[in-house]
């Protein structure tokens, strides 16, 4: 089961959700989200907005939502 990290990825062609790693090695450390990219939008840091690339699953959060 993954869960959320306290981390963004803001790379084009990544998803942009990072989640925790598993149990094993180096437990509840961030690492990105492997599922393949279908949607682009922006998410909001702080002051500043981002233009953000994400799954099917992590598209929740995002806003101006359009498929790629």
């Amino acid at each position: 089961m993954l869960f959320y990290a306290n981390a963004v990825r803001i790379e084009r062609n990544e998803c942009w959700r990072m989640v925790s790693r598993a149990d094993g090695y180096r437990k509840g450390s961030p690492t990105g989200c492997s599922m393949p990219v279908v949607w682009s939008g922006a998410v909001r840091i702080g002051p500043k907005r981002h233009r953000v690339d994400s799954c099917d699953g992590h598209v929740d959060g995002l806003e101006d939502v359009h498929r790629v």
